[in-house]
């Protein structure tokens, strides 16, 4: 029984998010079917984690277990032919029998677009968050800091998240001025429901001088959902990569970007 891994990226304006719901488009429905008219067979679809609606990947990873002797590149070329153009799949490969592409991630980069002028952008519309007033990165930058670390993010997550506890790991957390973009990049070793939004969020209060830093740390201690900012919209966030130890380090591990400048992927 073979264990396919396969790397794929997506823009999520069209979907409900990853996870499958009744009469809503989503992510895992539409990938799953494309897979079992390929093999031939019904799969179970595991992932690295479950985005929500609107939300877009540039390396989101996922694997099914099959008997297919198809190549890879059969399998990449079937699935791609069968998926809407806004899903693509760029890298497959088989991997060992215990391999999992959530439990053996290491480390996963997000990405937050503030578009950040007084008019709105017909073409960051669905890539952005748009906000049209001017903006403390001083004071956002330094709010940041406070929330990089191992901490209790537990005012920092969704009330309707399911994760056991709400202890994480933020390598980091910082922000970029490439106005009209404020790219807000995140990375960690894994993220509770709505954390980053809600980071984001949280984040851009400081901007406006609704919060101040010192608020951002009485948040955090407190662990009360209600002492943070608010979730923004999912059309904002990005799932840039995901790391494995397996991965060459130099194409998996991935630099501060400009948006819009593609990263390097497992393969290339």
């Amino acid at each position: 029984m073979r264990n396919i891994r396969l790397d794929l990226e997506y823009d999520g304006t069209n979907y409900c998010g990853w996870q499958y719901q009744p009469n809503h488009p989503s992510l895992e429905r539409t990938l799953k079917e494309a897979i079992e008219r390929v093999v031939n067979h019904t799969i179970t679809l595991y992932t690295s984690g479950r985005t929500d609606s609107g939300v877009h990947a540039e390396q989101h990873v996922a694997h099914f277990r099959s008997n297919t002797i198809l190549s890879h590149d059969n399998i990449l070329r079937g699935v791609n032919s069968l998926t809407p153009r806004d899903i693509q799949i760029y890298y497959i490969n088989d991997m060992p029998p215990a391999w999992s592409a959530r439990h053996d991630a290491r480390e996963r980069e997000y990405c937050y677009r503030i578009y950040n002028d007084k008019l709105p952008s017909v073409f960051w519309r669905t890539r952005s968050h748009w906000i049209r007033e001017a903006l403390d990165l001083d004071a956002m930058r330094e709010a940041a800091a406070l929330l990089e670390g191992h901490h209790d993010f537990n005012a920092f997550r969704s009330l309707h998240c399911d994760a056991e506890h709400a202890v994480r790991t933020i390598h980091c957390l910082e922000l970029f001025d490439e106005r009209p973009l404020i790219l807000l990049r995140v990375v960690g070793n894994a993220f509770l429901r709505h954390q980053v939004r809600i980071m984001a969020g949280t984040l851009l209060e400081v901007g406006l001088g609704k919060r101040t830093p010192q608020n951002v740390k009485n948040a955090l201690e407190s662990k009360d959902r209600s002492q943070a900012g608010e979730t923004l919209p999912g059309c904002g966030l990005t799932l840039v990569s995901i790391k494995y130890s397996e991965d060459d380090e130099r194409k998996s591990n991935i630099q501060p970007i400009a948006p819009l400048v593609r990263r390097s992927r497992p393969g290339e």
